[in-house]
């Protein structure tokens, strides 16, 4: 069954906000009970289904998606199964079931489209079909139906009366689901216990009932992930990472804990899909020239997940992980009170060599590239701790404030701070810095260090500025002499009368 969303057909939009769409279930077809096919239909699927191997490779290579497998929850195996049940209870009456959900395929037709799914925090749109085999580990999956320009079909289980945004759609399946244990919500005799198990017997998944002596059992999916620093050549947590765990097409979610620790907060039987997408609520990272944010199929297992993302295993994914790393510290840890960078940010992770390790960019949109170009992760981290200063100053400002200020301050500014959260990081960090540019001016006024920042030359008295202090200066200046007569005026400090010999020697 296929929902075309036409705009000029759409409900009106109110108080210029986005128009949304309820799906009802008087918009879908319920399933009779007792329709004699329904079996016949059941084995029929599962005998056609299995004779289509159609494989597709993901962009890095690595994931491949084979055939497809029926799905337990399709409302038409729900009612097959609650039928053969209420037959095998003597039942009198037999309840005609009416979907939960709705499994729906959207397909976006560009960035901003893609965007206004996204924007749903509450709903878990995978890159490929939820009712596949998944072969090998990976991601990056793209319909090779689809141009690269145009982002790929997103899958979802939505509840049946979720408001959806508009954008072209297509129902897969009706889907029948019960959260809670116990009896259904109709008020059945039938457990919902043994429906769901006689449903993954009818689709073919013995999984829930593996053996006599397991028979029923429940676990937690969970597991570690863990990130190897090149530079400290050291394995350790990735914290923060948002884990699914998906058993066919319900998915429940948990971040890593600072162990890098996750599990299910429900207990479930059967087998589960492990991934991971590296995003959180406030920002997303994406390949450079793709469109879906990055993800990662991890593996189906039904025992706990241990992985570590490393370099010589898949140099893609390790690249994410680190990007993920930094952006994450940023967001959500310490940072000395300053700003955050503006939410929804927008992260590019190019895997590819570029001039630049790192790039803010403004304008229509805004956006930070950060390029690998074959630097470790202590390189690649304070790159990312860069542009997100740009970001937070960008967004604690004003694209007029920010766009005149001079450059030489902007990136001083963010050299400080990247400085700063780089030795939090690595225990200590080197200097490197330029006259012109990327200055040491405003690390030199934070520091207690009496040497400069770029030569390490005695002459450097000046300390004492406080990262928040600094932040207050630099976003009510826009030019050098600002700059200058604002510290002045805004702060008193006992090395201030060092403070025209700092600025003399980096040209201030």
């Amino acid at each position: 069954m296929k929902f075309k969303i036409n705009p000029k057909n759409c409900p009106p939009k109110n108080g210029g906000g986005n128009a949304k769409l309820v799906i009802n279930a008087s918009l879908v077809l319920s399933v009779l009970c007792g329709v004699p096919s329904c079996t016949d239909e059941i084995e029929n699927e599962i005998v056609e289904n299995n004779a289509k191997m159609q494989e597709f490779d993901a962009s890095d290579g690595t994931l491949r998606l084979g055939k497809r497998i029926p799905n337990p929850y399709s409302l038409k195996v729900v009612q097959q199964a609650y039928n053969e049940l209420a037959e095998q209870s003597g039942l009198r009456s037999c309840e005609t079931l009416a979907p939960t959900h709705l499994y729906l395929k959207f397909a976006p037709k560009n960035l901003e489209e893609l965007r206004l799914l996204e924007s749903d925090t509450t709903l878990y749109f995978y890159n490929y079909p939820l009712d596949v085999e998944l072969i090998g580990e990976g991601g990056g999956y793209h319909d090779p139906s689809l141009p690269d320009t145009v982002p790929t079909y997103q899958y979802v289980c939505v509840p049946i009366d979720h408001p959806l945004p508009e954008v072209e759609y297509e129902v897969l399946d009706e889907v029948y689901y019960e959260e809670e244990e116990g009896g259904l919500r109709s008020g059945s005799a039938i457990s919902w216990e043994q429906l769901e198990e006689k449903a993954y017997l009818l689709a073919g998944d013995s999984s829930i009932i593996s053996t006599p002596e397991t028979r029923g059992s429940q676990w937690r999916a969970q597991g570690f992930l863990y990130y190897y620093d090149s530079r400290k050549n050291a394995s350790e947590p990735l914290v923060g990472v948002p884990v699914r765990m998906r058993y066919h097409l319900i998915t429940y979610q948990n971040c890593t804990d600072k162990n890098g620790y996750f599990r299910s907060e429900k207990k479930r039987r059967g087998d589960c899909k492990y991934s991971i997408e590296w995003k959180r609520d406030a920002f997303r990272i994406r390949p450079n020239t793709g469109l879906s944010t990055a993800d990662y199929v991890i593996q189906e297992n039904k025992s706990s997940v241990n992985k570590t993302f490393r370099p010589d295993e898949n140099i893609n994914q390790w690249f994410y992980a680190t990007v993920f790393r930094g952006t994450h510290h940023y967001f959500y840890e310490d940072v000395y009170g300053l700003p955050r960078p503006q939410n929804n940010m927008e992260i590019r992770a190019s895997n590819h060599s570029d001039k630049d390790n790192g790039l803010f960019e403004t304008g229509g949109s805004t956006e930070v590239h950060i390029y690998r170009n074959d630097r470790n992760s202590k390189e690649i981290t304070e790159t990312v701790f860069h542009e997100l200063t740009h970001s937070a100053h960008y967004d604690k400002t004003s694209y007029s404030t920010y766009s005149n200020t001079k450059t030489i301050i902007k990136d001083s500014w963010a050299c400080a701070v990247a400085y700063v959260m780089t030795v939090d990081m690595y225990g200590s960090n080197s200097r490197y810095y330029d006259k012109n540019q990327y200055t040491g001016l405003i690390i030199d006024l934070n520091d207690d260090d009496t040497t400069y920042a770029e030569e390490y030359k005695t002459g450097d008295y000046v300390k004492g500025y406080s990262l928040q202090q600094l932040w207050n200066v630099v976003k009510s200046s826009k030019t050098v002499d600002a700059f200058k007569t604002n510290l002045k005026n805004f702060y008193s400090n006992e090395t201030e009368q060092y403070l025209d010999d700092l600025f003399s020697y980096w040209g201030w």
